[in-house]
This record gives structure tokens, sequence and C-alpha cells, in this order.
């Protein structure tokens, strides 16, 4: 059987939503002790709370936090007997922690010299790496396990993949690409984070190519170009990808939501798993 720590670190790692949920805390007979745990997805469910009623509603509300489509964490207490009709009649707390944002999508297009600086830096970010370019000999012969490799012979076809909330980073080897790729970001009108790498003049002459294909200032101006923090100088590819970096740094901590285990609870259920959480760390002592 696979154990919900394994499929805990698979569902980080792909992103795919799921809920942790933890028996924090136990009164009288019950089917697991503080500490079990389960792992719930939208079509699996990994580990057990000893099956029977208890873990049948615990999916449920698992599931019901899944369709809310958001992260969020909720203390739930289970009387066994009076409301799951179970035989063995204690009661128990467990905590609901649902990632459903696991982690924020970057597109990097194009695998140059700047690409494959920045590469090296975004593998170790909390992001989910897709790295397209139409050159797959560009792509180092080593590449870390959790960047996503894409190739296709026009990097536009993979807009069908990219949700509106995703970073795009559009530094391929031709300005042709490089204006396509932005004007299929605006035409899917994306909401996310778009960063153009190349000088002023550049910036100025795609605001005019666009400006005549329809899109609005407002459309436009979307697009970061130059792309990058200012100021920190160097031309080296390194140095590009550092200040390149450092600006997608700066946009996925102001739209990420507070971290923490606690989030999503009231003041008084913080207070009361806190307590729970001592008298089950004093108990194995």
């Amino acid at each position: 059987m696979i154990r919900w720590s394994d499929a805990l670190a698979e569902c980080q790692r792909s992103g795919q939503p799921h809920v942790l949920v933890s028996v924090i805390s136990t009164e009288g007979s019950v089917p697991r002790n503080p500490g079990s745990k389960m792992l719930v997805t939208d079509n699996a469910l990994i580990d057990t709370l000893g099956g029977g009623n208890l873990e049948w509603h615990a999916l449920e509300y698992a599931r019901q936090l899944l369709s809310e489509r958001k992260n969020a964490q909720r203390l739930q207490k289970f009387p066994l007997a009076a409301v799951l009709g179970q035989c063995c009649g204690g009661n128990a707390s467990l905590l609901f922690e649902c990632f459903y944002h696991v982690s924020h999508s970057l597109w990097l297009f194009g695998a140059g010299h700047v690409g494959q600086a920045l590469s090296k830096i975004l593998q170790d970010l909390p992001l989910r790496l897709h790295w397209v370019d139409s050159r797959p000999e560009q792509f180092p012969a080593q590449l870390a396990t959790d960047i996503i490799k894409h190739h296709p012979t026009d990097p536009t076809e993979v807009f069908s993949q990219i949700n509106t909330n995703d970073s795009l980073l559009i530094m391929t080897h031709s300005h042709d690409q490089d204006y396509r790729l932005c004007e299929a970001a605006l035409t899917q009108q994306h909401q996310g984070f778009i960063g153009l790498i190349g000088s002023d003049t550049k910036a100025a002459r795609f605001r005019h190519r666009l400006r005549h294909a329809g899109f609005s200032s407002g459309e436009i101006g979307r697009i970061g170009c130059p792309v990058g923090v200012t100021g920190l100088g160097g031309k080296r590819p390194m140095e590009v990808a550092v200040s390149i970096a450092a600006r997608v740094i700066q946009h996925y901590r102001s739209h990420q939501p507070e971290e923490g285990i606690h989030q999503g609870l009231s003041t008084a259920e913080q207070t009361e798993l806190n307590t729970q959480l001592q008298e089950t760390h004093n108990d194995t002592e």
C-alpha cells in the first residue's frame, strides 16, 4: 500500500490538489491514534484512518474542501457514537489541510544562454517550471527531474496547456517568435506575470506592432519589457538571469497566500489545536 507521505511528496511535486487529514486528538475508543494520517485527492484515497464511518465522513469533508478550489485548514470534531453511529463510542478531532494551489507555474520560453542560466535558479524556487523551445537539442543533456520540457514546432501551441494565471518569461532565439508569444498571451487575456527580455527599443517596437494588431494600451502594458529588477546592471547571462529571477520572486511573493498550518483557522480553533497538540505530545513523553 502506498503511504500517505509518499503520495504527499508526489502531489507537492506535481501540483495536484490534495487534502492531508490528521488525527490530532482522541477520547475513548477510536479506530486510530493521534498522528495517524491519510491523503485525499479528487480521485484517490491514500492510507487510512481506520475505515468505517469516521473515514467515510472525513473523505466527504476533504472532497468538499477540494471543491472550494482554495487553500484552507479546518479543525473538525467527530463524536463517533452520537453522530457517526460507530460502536467504539469515542471522539476524534481531525485537522484538514487543503492544498489546492500547491505552487506557482512558470513557463520559460527559450533555452539560449540566459534561459539556461535562469533554469538553474528557477529549479530551486517553489515553482512548477515548464521550459519551452522549438529546438530540442538546445536543452541541457542533464535536466532536473521536476522541470517539464516542451519542444513543439511552434511554441504558441503550448498555450492550450497554460493557465491564465501562470507566469510567462519570453526569451527565444527569434524576435518573431517572441512577438507571436506576446500576441498569443494577450489573445488569451493572460492575467499572470508576462516578462519579455529585450531593450527599450525592442519594447517600443513590440508595443507599436501590438497596437496595430488591435490590442489596447492597458493590455499591452501587461507585458514587462525590459524584464528584471532595474539597477542591478551586468550583461553576463547569469547576471541577467539573477535580475529576472528576482523579479519573478517579487511577483509570486506578492500573490501567494499567508503561509502556515493555521491559515483558515479561527483564533479559538488555533488555541484548541495548540492545546490538543501539546496534550498529545505530553502523552507520548
